[in-house]
């Protein structure tokens, strides 16, 4: 709590808040989905449509979730849910703009 008190309560979360969206934005962009929501539903996460040629299943999900843990040490929540691919894009004070990056990239990597 001191440590968030010394970088300030609404600074942490300008920060967070304003890089979720960000993300959240820019991951759609590059990955040619579509974000269904606005920024008012944004605190600190966003859930993301992945490619739709990553898959749509489960299997499909755990197969990504872990090849991006295992192969670019990127760790994201992946889930399936109406027929499609989705990642939780989740950050906190610690992260920054080459996190979405790196993400961004591993993720395109894949696409076929």
């Amino acid at each position: 709590i001191a440590y968030l008190r010394d970088l300030g309560v609404d600074a942490v979360w300008r920060h967070n808040h304003d890089l979720a969206w960000r993300a959240a934005r820019a991951l759609t962009d590059r990955w040619r989905t579509t974000l269904a929501i606005d920024e008012a539903a944004v605190g600190f996460m966003a859930t993301v449509p992945l490619p739709p040629s990553l898959g749509r299943t489960s299997d499909d999900a755990a197969r990504l979730r872990d090849a991006l843990l295992f192969d670019d040490r990127i760790e994201v929540q992946v889930h399936a849910a109406h027929d499609q691919l989705w990642t939780r894009v989740s950050v906190q004070v610690y992260n920054d703009w080459d996190d979405i990056e790196k993400l961004g990239e591993a993720v395109t990597r894949r696409c076929t």
